[in-house]
């Protein structure tokens, strides 16, 4: 009897394994916008240009478009960010927290950026995404030994004044470039699944779902033989 029952248990671990899958995802990579409503964003299915605010697609060559796709240079937390008067600005990490850093100039020291909240929840990470003379935009989320961060919202400081722009539910891929900010005020913030878009310097954000820009399947699924 139980010699049976091991060859039984050994019948559904072969089952079991020949039932293994490996999925492989779509993601988008970066997103470029003008107040006109245009948006270019780079996925790893191409690259796609809309001219009514994301209603209607068509594929595109992001150098045509006037939007080149960013040139990797440095990991996201290492982006620094440099003001008028010469003061810049930075992510600096603390064991599982991440906070805002700023150097007066060359040969200055860097210290912690102190940053108001509104709401009473302030996220306990945040990680600079872009700037604008002396404005700041970052991601807050919650705590991470490693990157990815998982952020809850994308904000906007000036003067050490936080603002909620818009609530996020994406986690950022690594080598991915979330934000976008043009001259004219409009921005974007790409995470892998969603993206999220403001024509109005930051006022009335619009999010669009990865599924909507591709007729391919966002998961893909292969059996593996084990």
């Amino acid at each position: 009897m139980r010699r049976s029952l091991l060859c039984f248990a050994g019948v559904l671990l072969v089952a079991g394994a020949a039932r293994a899958s490996s999925c492989s995802y779509e993601h988008i990579d970066w997103a470029r916008t003008s107040a006109t409503g245009e948006i270019v964003v780079g996925a790893s299915f191409g690259t796609l240009r809309s001219l009514d605010g994301g209603k209607t697609w068509l594929d595109a060559d992001a150098e045509e478009a006037g939007h080149p796709a960013p040139v990797a240079t440095a990991p996201q937390e290492s982006f620094v960010h440099t003001d008028a008067d010469g003061v810049q600005y930075a992510t600096r990490a603390d064991r599982r927290r991440r906070h805002l850093v700023r150097k007066a100039g060359k040969g200055a020291r860097w210290t912690r950026l102190p940053l108001r909240f509104d709401a009473a929840d302030a996220p306990s990470s945040a990680v600079l995404v872009g700037g604008n003379g002396r404005t700041l935009y970052f991601i807050g989320g919650a705590d991470s030994y490693g990157w990815p961060v998982l952020p809850v919202a994308l904000y906007r400081a000036t003067a050490g004044k936080a603002e909620k722009l818009a609530d996020l539910d994406q986690s950022v891929r690594e080598g991915a470039y979330p934000f976008f900010l043009a001259g004219d005020g409009s921005m974007a913030y790409a995470g892998p699944n969603q993206l999220w878009v403001s024509f109005a310097a930051g006022a009335g954000w619009t999010r669009i779902e990865g599924q909507s820009l591709t007729s391919r399947p966002w998961r893909t699924c292969y059996k593996v033989s084990m």
